[in-house]
């Protein structure tokens, strides 16, 4: 008498497999975008940290804000932020939107904000994750000017 596995036994198998499968996929894509949410919220923070410290530190602000961070050099790299010499700025894309948050430097003749700028009615997912992550309240930083405090 030969020992096997029957039919009925190898098709519940395959359907526990398939019903784990089923499970496990949805979880991981969702850890997934999690992952680049976290990412993209670490680029604008650290890039406004950078530029901030950069004015700080040598008391002006360049026009090209690639200049002052290297994250945002190599986000341009990537074709995932535009740059506008002209208003100081930098939209950086997240996910579909090409230009999900905008960093600029606001400067009004006594004072340099640097402010952040999310684009409205988007419909991407993972920049709408990641506009509410980042607080808005905390922009914008004070750079120079009369209302720093020494």
């Amino acid at each position: 008498m030969k020992k096997a596995f029957t039919m009925v036994e190898l098709i519940f198998v395959i359907v526990i497999i398939g019903i784990l499968a089923a499970i496990a996929i949805p979880r991981l894509a969702a850890t997934r975008d999690d992952a680049m949410i976290a990412k993209n919220i670490e680029y604008i923070s650290a890039s406004m940290t950078e530029i901030s410290t950069y004015i700080i530190t040598k008391g002006e602000a360049k026009s090209d804000l690639t200049q002052m961070s290297p994250i945002l050099e190599v986000l341009k790299g990537q074709n995932r932020a535009i740059i506008d010499l002209g208003t100081q700025s930098t939209a950086v894309k997240i996910g579909e939107e090409s230009d999900c948050i905008t960093i600029e430097i606001d400067s009004n003749g006594t004072t340099e904000l640097l402010k952040t700028k999310f684009s409205v009615g988007t419909t991407d997912r993972i920049c709408n994750l990641v506009q509410l992550a980042i607080k808005e309240k905390n922009y914008p930083l004070i750079l120079r000017g009369k209302l720093i405090n020494y």
